[in-house]
């Protein structure tokens, strides 16, 4: 009985070699080549945040063309974040979609998938996309329409945003704008903006315009009277207001911020914060004639000792301080200022950190004692100034000035700004009625103004109050 088992068993092991077998020998394989693809294309894109991005990939196929796919492109931060997911963004070849991410410091992630319907083969390209803040680079506008304040942005491309702030946090800021300001945190980087009324401030930050934190203030900002200013390790804020000095720390919270009391003395101070040197922050006093200093990390405010023989003596300059101008800066920033002294002279005096620098008596200048704006060249030893209507350039080595351009009669300058990045623009804003306009004026070599007219302007604002330049972060 084993035995018969045994041939059984073995029987049926050699069948089934003898199927297999069979079916080897008659089994036809068929191989084909995949068709291999390669996607070619820059891996590390940037796009301004609101504009369109647009990818038109080159694909390289090892087959002849004439197969079918299907496309993929899935966006999603590199980083997880919160409230911000995975997400396909298009299932086209190529690539054209309005990008509405939020800047993020660790950027994004795009992923483009390609899939071959046949073989359902995919090929992938990943893409490392940078995302810049809309408002990056541009100058801030302050304006008052209707009985509320508004804080227009005008990029450095001249694309126009007439209230972002408004836009973005669905609603409105009473009041007549006083200014706004980009402020810092305390490693130096750009990161936010202080906005004025006359009813309080607010606080913004600076790539997309999102309220970030709160102003809290004893006293009301005042037009034409406010300054605002980081100190030069941007540890405080300084805020000069209606003659008065206040300030805030932002070691502890840079975003919510609450301001002292106005600072103990008798003094009258000038509305511009200089912060020239690292240890110390000036301002100048006009009731005594003289500047003043608040020490690092100290809340209170010092007057300032000079010497009789330097170029002026900073603790009694006998002048009236009528313009400060931003000049270079580096270690020791370096400022610019027009005096007036009791006969209505006119003067211009600098600082650099802490050193006093010229003292010239103004001479061959058209209208310089009703001269109201000023701006300084970070090139050439010249500046502006503006009347009611019209724009001067000041050579300081020839000791004599030039007129530029006159508006129209009715058209009122309300400041002039120069571009600090390069002094190759004149930023002109303007005031007809309660209408405002922005213009841009190209400058030559020599610093005068290419073709001896505006190369842009700008309509749509409220009646102005100040121009304020934001630099990229």
């Amino acid at each position: 009985m084993l035995k018969l088992k045994y041939y059984i068993g073995l029987f049926l092991v050699l069948m089934g070699c003898a199927s297999i077998w069979s079916c080897k020998k008659n089994q036809e394989f068929n191989y084909k080549d995949l068709n291999e693809l390669e996607i070619r294309d820059s891996a590390n894109l940037s796009v301004v945040q609101f504009d369109t991005l647009k990818i038109d990939p080159q694909i390289v196929q090892s087959k002849p063309a004439g197969e079918g796919f299907t496309y993929q492109w899935k966006f999603y931060p590199t980083e997880p974040i919160d409230g911000i997911d995975p997400k396909v963004i298009a299932t086209t070849r190529a690539l054209s979609t309005v990008i509405a991410y939020p800047p993020l410091k660790k950027n994004y992630t795009l992923e483009y998938k390609v899939t071959n319907s046949a073989t359902g083969v995919s090929t992938f390209k990943i893409y490392n996309i940078e995302i810049k803040g809309v408002f990056s680079e541009g100058w801030m506008v302050t304006s008052t329409v209707n009985g509320n304040a508004q804080l227009g942005f005008i990029r450095s491309d001249y694309r126009v945003f007439y209230n972002p702030p408004a836009d973005v946090n669905q609603t409105t800021f009473p009041g007549n704008a006083v200014g706004a300001y980009p402020y810092y945190n305390n490693s130096g980087s750009r990161f936010g903006v202080t906005f004025f009324t006359d009813q309080g401030g607010y606080r913004f930050n600076a790539s997309d315009f999102l309220t970030s934190g709160k102003s809290t203030a004893s006293f009301k900002p005042v037009k034409d009277k406010l300054d605002f200013a980081v100190s030069k390790f941007t540890t405080e804020e300084y805020i000069v207001n209606d003659g008065g000095l206040y300030a805030a720390s932002m070691f502890n919270d840079p975003t919510n911020i609450t301001y002292t009391e106005r600072f103990v003395g008798d003094y009258n101070l000038f509305p511009k914060v200089f912060t020239s040197t690292m240890f110390a922050t000036y301002f100048y006093d006009n009731k005594y004639k003289r500047f003043m200093y608040v020490p690092f990390a100290n809340f209170n405010l010092f007057p300032a000792f000079g010497s009789a023989a330097a170029a002026f003596d900073i603790g009694n300059t006998g002048m009236l301080m009528v313009g400060a101008m931003d000049g270079a800066k580096s270690s020791s920033d370096e400022y610019f200022f027009i005096m007036q002294d009791s006969n209505g002279d006119r003067f211009l005096y600098s600082l650099l950190g802490a050193t006093p620098g010229l003292n010239q008596k103004i001479m061959n200048s058209p209208d310089i004692g009703s001269a109201k704006s000023f701006a300084a060249s970070l090139a050439l030893r010249q500046l502006y100034y503006s009347t009611d209507n019209s724009i001067y350039l000041y050579d300081i080595l020839s000791n004599s000035s030039r007129l530029l351009y006159t508006f129209p009669s009715g058209v009122q300058i309300k400041q002039i700004k120069l571009d600090q990045s390069d002094s190759k623009t004149l930023l002109v804003a303007t005031n007809q009625s309660a209408r405002g306009s922005v213009y841009f004026f190209k400058i030559n070599n020599q610093g005068r103004l290419f073709n001896g007219t505006y190369d842009k302007k700008i309509d749509g604002f409220g009646e102005i109050s100040t121009l304020s330049y934001r630099r990229a972060n």
